[in-house]
C-alpha cells in the first residue's frame, strides 16, 4: 500500500501506449518489496534449519543481482545486452555450483551412451542447454507479465506443485519452505495486482521470479526428481511466449523489441476484459495443476495431455480474436 502511493511519485509508472493492455497509468515494481521478501525469509528459515549450501547461497546472490539490476532497468531503462549479459552471469554462477549434479546427469544420458562423444563433450553440451531453457524461463515469465493477474497465478500454481513434490520427497525440504514463503508473498500481492490492478509487479519481480522457476526444474532434473509436473504447470507460459517468439522470427520482426503480439494480450485488445480472460486462465490452471499432479505416476500420456490443452487453449483465444 505504501509503495503504491510512493511510486505514482517516480518514474515507476507504467504509463499506456498503443501496444498496452491497460488503460490507466499504473505503478509498477512491486518486485522491490516481494522479492526481498522471499529472499529474507527464506534465509532466516534455512539458517534456523541449518540446512543451507553452497548451491542455496549462489541462489540468494543470483537472485538478489536480478532483482537489483531489473530495478535499475525499471527506473531507467537498461540496453537489452546488458540485461542479457547479466541474466547469463547468474545462470552460469548457479550452473557452476550444480558441476557435479550436471556431469553425473550427462553419463547417464542414454542419448549420449550411444553417440559415446566422451564426458567432456556431454558435460557441454547438457550445460549449454541448461542455460539455455534457465535464460528462456527468466524472459517468458518477463515477457508473459503483461496482463493483470497472470504472473500471480502462474507463481501460485507453481508452488502448489512444488510444495506437492517436496511432500513426496521428489525436491528437499528447503522447497517446501521456499514454496511456502513464495505461495503466501503472491497470495497477499494477487489482492492489489487482480483485475483492475492497482500495481504491477516489474522487471524487477517478474526477472527473479523467473530466474527461481528455472532453479526449482532445473534442480528437480539434476537431482533425479520428476520434471514433468513442473513444466506441465507452466505449460501456459511456455507455449504461448514460445509460439509468439516463433511467429516474431518468422516474420522476421525484432524478437528483441517490446510488443504486443502474445494471444493473450490480443484476446485482450479484441474486447475481453482483464478479469474474462483471467477467470479463463485460472480454470486452464486448475486442470493443468490436476494433470501435473497425476504425471507423477503417468508422466508421457500426461505431458501430452498438458500440450494439448494448452494449445487448443491458444486457439480458443485465437479464433475469438478473429471474430
Amino acid at each position: 500500500k505504501k509503495i503504491i502511493v510512493l511510486f505514482r511519485k517516480t518514474s515507476l509508472i507504467d504509463k499506456p501506449t498503443e501496444r498496452s493492455n491497460h488503460r490507466v497509468p499504473t505503478p509498477t515494481g512491486a518486485g522491490i518489496i516481494i522479492i526481498p521478501s522471499i529472499i529474507f525469509s527464506s534465509i532466516l528459515v534455512f539458517l534456523v534449519n541449518e540446512i543451507i549450501t553452497t548451491q542455496w547461497l549462489v541462489f540468494f546472490i543470483s537472485c538478489s543481482t536480478l532483482m537489483i539490476v531489473s530495478f535499475i532497468d525499471d527506473l531507467k531503462g537498461l540496453p537489452s545486452t546488458i540485461r542479457l549479459m547479466i541474466h547469463f552471469f547468474c545462470v552460469g554462477l548457479s550452473l557452476f555450483s550444480f558441476k557435479d549434479e550436471i556431469f553425473i546427469y550427462s553419463q547417464n544420458f542414454e542419448l549420449f551412451k550411444i553417440l559415446a562423444l566422451g564426458p567432456t563433450i556431454d558435460f557441454y553440451i547438457i550445460t549449454f542447454l541448461l542455460i539455455f531453457f534457465w535464460l528462456w524461463v527468466i524472459n517468458l515469465f518477463n515477457f508473459m507479465d503483461g496482463m493483470d493477474g497472470i504472473t500471480s497465478v502462474q507463481v501460485i500454481f507453481l508452488t502448489f506443485v512444488t510444495n506437492i513434490l517436496s511432500l513426496l520427497g521428489y525436491l528437499s525440504e528447503n522447497f517446501q519452505s521456499l514454496s511456502i514463503i513464495i505461495l503466501a508473498a503472491f497470495l497477499a500481492f494477487y489482492n492489489f495486482n487482480k483485475p483492475t490492478a492497482k500495481i504491477f509487479l516489474g522487471d524487477v519481480g517478474s526477472i527473479p521470479m523467473g530466474y527461481i522457476a528455472g532453479f526449482i526444474i532445473i534442480t528437480s532434473l539434476l537431482q533425479g526428481g520428476p520434471i514433468v509436473p513442473l513444466l506441465i504447470i507452466t505449460m501456459y507460459h511456455l507455449m504461448d511466449a514460445s509460439i509468439t517468439l516463433i511467429n516474431r522470427i518468422i516474420k522476421r520482426r525484432n524478437v528483441f523489441e517490446a510488443h504486443s503480439d502474445h494471444f493473450f494480450q490480443k484476446a485482450l485488445r479484441s474486447g475481453q476484459t482483464h478479469r474474462q480472460l483471467l477467470n479463463k486462465i485460472i480454470v486452464l490452471f486448475f486442470f493443468l495443476l490436476l494433470l501435473s499432479t497425476i504425471s507423477i505416476k503417468y508422466p508421457l500420456s500426461c505431458l501430452f495431455l498438458a500440450i494439448l490443452l494448452s494449445f487448443g487453449f491458444l486457439v480458443l483465444l485465437h479464433f475469438q480474436v478473429k471474430k
